[in-house]
């Protein structure tokens, strides 16, 4: 097994969590290796948005770009989930692919126990990631209006919010006329030049790669800046199959395959585990030994468990207004009116509405609709360019039941056991769903929706997963401390969206970045006492 030199720090995953990570200890001095499963990309060569066929080049990079299908594998273990969860590899993880929404959490989210008697609260409040917010959001060159109403930053956002689409405005029509209150969401798009990069031309292929840069990814934002200060090595199409521990029970060194299926280990002082909610606990379970027999930071038996993803209700209408929802940017506005707990409806916690467009092209349009020939035609001519859409997403409590396990029989092709996921809609998830419905078909009726297209929750399709080495105080119930510290393993973090207490209402990515940022300071801070190291420990 070919050994590679120590560095400081080694980082499983490139994304939200490892990106920030890199950037902020390479500039506080350390050396970085950061390994990462798949590809690096080039926009304005990679990605499709330009082209004349840019729906067909949008299915083309979501069927072959961000996967890595030699690993990229999972079974299902509950009735009724055949949904694959989507997962994104390549150089600034899954932001390659992130719709830019980055709102903050609000600060009931951290305190779910206390205010409302399920779940469990976080072992940090909203105050202690405030100013990480803030630092992040000026990263990323944040376009938004502050004073909403639902958590406002204190200061302005670095960059003015977007108008909303004109598709928008219909859904927010309905709002307006319900008494509902909508607000520009933040984007990590750019509504004008920042940092050396351009405005965002609302093309609305963010989901495919953004080509101009415009939108903020960790690629073109974090890893840019580690990279810069020349002590971060970012090694792609490197799969982690394990981490290996010393005789004291800290973890030493990272187990990978490159491109041509070498073995190495990469040895170093501080692993970072940044690899997402899905693989990152694989990891651990598979990195087994006479010291972890469970796993490694498993001696509380919670890494896999307590699997969330937001319950993402799906709504297109149609509506004689003509909006050519295909032009421009595709969303831009949500409510967060029904996030809290309301006695009136026998359910805890809530849900957000965000408005998009529906559907972008003919293509896509006309592949959702059934029938064929004369008949499909005529509806198409119906239809087409009368569409707005809607997507709802509660708040899903986490549940022990809801877990991620290592599959007794099945292996990727690096011989690793696959994840095998078991996530089904509780009691308290059933009855937020019938409120959900009933909620986006009140909107888009006050819209003046004439037909309703569609209208559905599909189980496990959300793209925001959560859970499974989730934060806390006691070592008994939770994988890492309050700064993503394994309470196991001293010298070992899992930083991305598996630290998850609770889910909120708010898309995940900006808090990921803001845990990174608090998780990175406090590494170098204990590094500069000697803390952490390996070396130091013996």
């Amino acid at each position: 097994m070919a050994r590679n030199n120590r560095v400081d720090v080694c980082i499983i995953g490139s994304g939200a969590g490892g990106g920030v990570v890199a950037k902020e200890l390479a500039e506080r001095g350390m050396s970085v290796v950061v390994l990462e499963a798949g590809k690096r990309f080039k926009p304005i060569e990679d990605y499709g948005g330009g082209r004349e066929d840019w729906e067909r080049a949008g299915m083309e990079i979501g069927q072959d770009h961000f996967s890595l299908p030699s690993m990229d594998k999972m079974t299902f273990g509950s009735p009724g989930l055949t949904c694959r969860p989507d997962m994104t590899m390549g150089v600034g993880g899954g932001t390659l692919k992130y719709l830019a929404y980055v709102p903050r959490f609000r600060p009931d989210d951290f305190r779910v126990r206390t205010l409302d008697g399920v779940g469990a609260d976080w072992p940090i409040s909203y105050e202690d990631l405030a100013l990480y917010y803030r630092r992040v959001e000026m990263e990323l060159g944040v376009s938004g209006n502050r004073g909403d109403p639902w958590h406002p930053p204190a200061e302005p956002y670095p960059n003015p919010a977007f108008e909303i689409s004109y598709a928008n405005k219909i859904m927010k029509r309905g709002c307006d006329r319900l008494g509902i209150r909508t607000w520009p969401v933040p984007s990590a798009r750019l509504s004008r030049p920042w940092g050396g990069r351009p405005a965002c031309i609302q093309c609305g292929e963010c989901v495919n790669g953004c080509m101009t840069r415009s939108k903020s990814s960790i690629d073109v934002t974090y890893i840019a800046k580690a990279e810069a200060t020349g002590r971060v090595d970012i090694r792609t199409r490197c799969v982690v199959t394990r981490i290996e521990t010393d005789a004291g029970g800290r973890a030493k060194a990272v187990v990978y395959s490159d491109k041509d299926r070498v073995e190495h280990a990469q040895e170093a002082d501080v692993i970072v585990v940044s690899a997402g909610t899905f693989f990152s606990p694989r990891v651990l379970l598979n990195s087994k030994s006479s010291l972890f027999p469970d796993g490694l930071a498993n001696s509380s038996g919670i890494v896999g468990k307590y699997f969330m993803q937001h319950l993402s209700y799906m709504c297109r209408a149609v509506f004689d207004d003509r909006m050519d929802s295909f032009r421009g940017f595709f969303g831009g506005a949500i409510s967060k009116d029904f996030a809290e707990t309301s006695p009136r409806n026998g359910f805890a916690r809530g849900w957000a509405l965000e408005f998009n467009s529906g559907v972008r092209g003919p293509v896509e349009m006309a592949l959702s609709l059934p029938g064929w020939g004369a008949a499909h035609k005529k509806k198409m001519k119906s239809i087409f360019g009368h569409v707005a859409g809607m997507v709802a997403f509660g708040e899903q409590l986490p549940d022990e039941r809801n877990r991620i396990e290592l599959d007794p029989d099945v292996v990727d092709d690096y011989g690793m056991p696959v994840a095998r996921l078991f996530m089904e809609p509780r009691e308290n998830d059933r009855k937020m769903l019938k409120a959900i419905e009933k909620s986006v078909k009140d909107v888009c009726e006050a819209a003046g929706a004439r037909e309703m297209l569609t209208l559905d929750y599909v189980q496990g399709s959300s793209s925001h997963n959560m859970g499974t080495c989730r934060m806390g105080s006691d070592p008994r119930t939770s994988v890492v401390n309050g700064y993503c510290q394994a309470h196991d393993v001293p010298n070992l973090f899992v930083i991305d969206a598996s630290c998850f207490v609770t889910g909120g209402t708010a898309n995940p990515a900006l808090t990921i970045m803001a845990i990174a940022t608090r998780a990175a300071h406090y590494i170098a801070e204990q590094g500069k006492k000697g803390n952490l190291s390996t070396r130091a420990a013996r």
